[in-house]
């Protein structure tokens, strides 16, 4: 016998019917006033402009119970093209009404005043939105890095704690590079730093700064910059991938690439002749640094090469990733762990440690045979042992079942379909790189 559907379901039905019934209403209005314009001849205005009405009125409806932003971005710009086009063919009509040729010029100024507003409203959410708030890293969380971690220190935390240190010609660095092969720890180590300071943090993607409408990205650069100044106290923005936006120019680069890099150039210059300039401080992080343009390497005071784990960066990250009684080392094996490691990125090492730790788990799937604990609770162990009961994991209250405790061996099996991601003529290119434009954090 089937169950009767909750209230609460049946109104969620409803609710996505209504919404659905929206959207194809719209569309309806956007064909009907897509084939009227098809006309060739009697092309009726009175249509068009009760079919965008109807468009714009719906897709308002939208936009304003919509929970998704991406999907409410879209709605937004979607209304403003349609409002533009109504706009103008409202002025239009009263051209022919009354033949008044202000009121084309009016509708059309109206209309561009809306969709101005509308695209500043945009871009304000986006940049809004890259904000993020303190953090659960910190910079003991980061393994190694102990100069790259001290260089933010200086130019980030101890000129909020101690101003008075920064007088005179002592100025905290202010526009950091961080580089280095992928997975070593540059965005966490901007993590970090949202978690150390009491400021606005925007931690921003090229996905962020590169709009599909004309223009738009320079806007965004700038609503950035603009929006961290008028922040109180210090504000960080952190660019990660910034070889997506800022590699070589070039001749044969499309016009709006070179405006969006050329704004971002103007941007971080604007930065130094500001009077606030204390209050902005640029992090960057790139994997291919030597893609960067020259003019964007020259404004970076500090280019820090973050390099793949060292041997006691190794130990540590292992100790991190398995800090549980379940996982005891002795120093043998954190020296076995790391000489067979060597080349290994802290992705790299997160990934193999989270494959060893499958390892117990997997046994307690296949074990046939028992032996319950001190503290009540069962973990798999050989049918020889005498305290051993024959049965599968099945048979045991899954808040008993008790994988047995973590070993080298199951770091050693994972080994064995592991491997470093990073190749030796990458990290050759980063040495190249670092001994003439860099140094090593």
């Amino acid at each position: 016998m089937s169950s009767e559907r909750s209230e609460p379901d049946v109104q969620e039905q409803l609710h996505k019917y209504v919404k659905l019934k929206q959207y194809q209403e719209a569309v309806d209005c956007l064909s009907a006033a897509a084939e009227e314009c098809q006309q060739t001849s009697n092309v009726s205005l009175d249509n068009l402009i009760r079919n965008c009405k109807g468009c714009v009125g719906l897709v308002q409806q939208l936009a304003d119970k919509e929970e998704d932003r991406s999907r409410k971005i879209a709605l937004e710009q979607l209304m403003t093209s349609v409002g533009h086009s109504l706009g103008l063919l409202q002025a239009k009509k009263d051209q022919l009404n009354k033949g008044q040729e202000t009121c084309v010029k009016d509708a059309t100024s109206t209309s561009t005043d809306n969709a101005a507003d509308s695209h500043k409203t945009q871009r304000k959410l986006i940049v809004e939105d890259t904000i993020i708030r303190k953090g659960s890293i910190s910079f003991q969380d980061v393994a190694g890095l102990s100069e790259a971690k001290e260089i933010l220190r200086e130019a980030i935390i101890m000129p909020i704690q101690y101003p008075h240190l920064f007088t005179g010609g002592l100025k905290p660095w202010k526009r950091i590079l961080l580089y280095g092969p992928p997975g070593t720890g540059k965005s966490r180590l901007a993590q970090a730093v949202s978690q150390e300071i009491n400021s606005t943090f925007y931690c921003v993607s090229s996905a962020d700064l590169i709009s599909s409408w004309v223009g738009e990205s320079e806007k965004i650069i700038k609503e950035l910059f603009q929006h961290a100044t008028q922040q109180q106290g210090r504000s960080v923005i952190f660019i990660d991938e910034l070889d997506s936006i800022c590699r070589s120019r070039s001749s044969s680069e499309e016009e709006h690439t070179r405006r969006v890099k050329t704004e971002l150039l103007r941007q971080m210059e604007g930065a130094d002749n500001m009077a606030s300039v204390e209050q902005i401080f640029l992090l960057c992080a790139t994997n291919r640094p030597w893609e960067l343009d020259s003019a964007f390497l020259r404004r970076f005071q500090k280019r820090i090469y973050i390099h793949l784990p060292d041997r006691e960066a190794r130990k540590v990250i292992l100790q991190l990733n398995t800090a549980s009684p379940s996982a005891v080392f002795s120093e043998k094996d954190l020296d076995t762990f790391t000489d067979k490691t060597e080349g290994f990125s802290g992705s790299d090492l997160s990934n193999l440690i989270l494959s060893a730790l499958y390892e117990p788990v997997r046994e307690v799937q296949k074990a046939t045979h028992w032996k319950e604990t001190t503290d009540g609770k069962f973990t798999p162990c050989d049918e020889s042992d005498p305290d051993s009961i024959q049965q599968s994991m099945r048979d045991v209250q899954p808040e008993l079942v008790q994988p047995r405790q973590l070993t080298i061996q199951d770091f050693l099996k994972a080994l064995s379909t592991s491997q470093g991601t990073i190749s030796r003529a990458e990290l050759n290119k980063f040495t190249e790189f670092t001994q003439k434009f860099g140094h090593c954090g």
